[in-house]
């Protein structure tokens, strides 16, 4: 998969998805573009949810293991597919015409398995925020146990085999790491990257492949930077708001398409005081009836009323943590597991995940005191330099 990207567009075009849509799309709607989520998109592409394919800006192109393809053809491939386009024009600059697009090489030559994209992490949504001034913030996203024991259970027992993981944020991420547990066991990590950059998002292949198994635990764990900001960051599409995705690419497909989680919002709002919100709930965001310092606001303008300071960040944050879940658990065609929507604890983890220290082999002990003297070389002779003045 390649993408083709519009010369001059670089900066503007975010990322590019590719669904899968409802084998009972209604056809007149197709070859007709139209802005996402507004009122006047057809409500048949909202059956378009099942993630075939996902390009991020800086992303170069994608190419299969040669045992595994992206299946055409057949009865449980799509019939249509529509293809979602992300724009970042932060100084709304009129008048553009974009044709960016992915360019899809097959082969009539047959692989031996079909692959699948399982979107695992935060469901994308404002119960997931995060507060202004804050040099660290985590959330995280659960792939639960029980989500994986269902649909591996039924489908593929045995497991199925990850092979690349697209990490994905938006401008405050600082790091991502994808964590992988095993009867409460912490695994190597399926994915990380420490120095997360928002203009370079890319797959990253696996050196090994890794195996996911039914009653595993998959955890998106997402650290953010908000020093520059003044009101809450909140989970959405837009450049500005934030996500915390992992998008796995793995073999045999089974019918599994979402692993996430929603962290429980009703605590969130006590911690800012929030007594008693208007029941039935009409609005979203919906409205606070007590206290009388947040009545009649927003759930929104009630966090962002609220006076924020690192420790009040901190502690938020560490409640957020331990909070229920509910487990999102999706198959294709708009259709769930059992399992969706039921509460869950995450699990026992340790917070800050610690990185295994390096230990030289001794087969490479050689190569790794050739290296320190090295450094120590560069180190001498940089001071030298810097002690005779300025180096142009």
């Amino acid at each position: 998969v390649e993408p083709l990207i519009q010369k001059g567009h670089e900066n503007l075009v975010h990322h590019i998805l590719l669904y899968q849509c409802s084998s009972n799309l209604n056809d007149s709607v197709l070859d007709y573009g139209h802005e996402c989520y507004h009122p006047n998109m057809p409500d048949s592409f909202l059956t378009c949810e099942t993630v075939i394919f996902a390009w991020a800006i800086g992303g170069e192109g994608f190419t299969y293991p040669p045992h595994v393809g992206l299946s055409i053809g057949t009865a449980a491939d799509p019939q249509f597919v529509l293809m979602e386009v992300h724009y970042d024009n932060p100084s709304f600059t009129e008048g553009l015409i974009d044709n960016s697009g992915l360019r899809l090489i097959y082969t009539p030559v047959l692989r031996k398995y079909d692959a699948g994209v399982i979107e695992a992490g935060l469901w994308v949504s404002l119960f997931h925020n995060i507060p202004p001034g804050m040099p660290e913030f985590v959330s995280e996203g659960h792939c639960t146990l029980e989500c994986l024991e269902e649909a591996l259970g039924a489908e593929r027992p045995a497991g199925i085999q990850v092979f690349a993981v697209l990490l994905h944020a938006h401008l405050a991420g600082r790091a991502i790491r994808m964590r992988h547990f095993r009867n409460g066991e912490e695994q190597e990590l399926l994915a990380y990257d420490d120095e997360f950059d928002f203009n370079f998002q890319e797959f990253q292949y696996l050196k090994e492949e890794r195996t996911i198994l039914p009653g595993d635990n998959l955890v998106t764990e997402c650290h953010y930077n908000t020093v520059d900001r003044i009101r809450m960051t909140w989970g959405g599409l837009s450049t500005r708001n934030e996500m915390c995705l992992s998008y796995l690419l793995y073999y045999p497909r089974i019918n599994l398409t979402r692993c996430a989680s929603i962290p429980d919002i009703m605590e969130q709002l006590q911690f800012i005081g929030v007594k008693e919100i208007y029941r039935p709930v009409r609005t979203w965001p919906f409205i606070i009836k007590s206290p009388k310092q947040y009545k009649n606001l927003s759930f929104m303008d009630a966090m962002n009323k609220f006076k924020w300071s690192r420790s009040e960040g901190l502690s938020y944050n560490q409640l957020v943590l331990k909070l229920p879940v509910n487990v999102r658990c999706s198959k294709t065609d708009n259709a769930e597991w059992s399992i969706q929507g039921m509460t869950a604890l995450p699990p026992e983890i340790e917070r800050p995940y610690k990185t295994e220290p390096v230990i030289c082999s001794s087969s490479s002990c050689l190569n790794c005191c050739s290296f320190f003297i090295l450094l120590c070389i560069v180190y001498i002779t940089a001071s030298t330099i810097g002690n005779t003045g300025p180096f142009v």
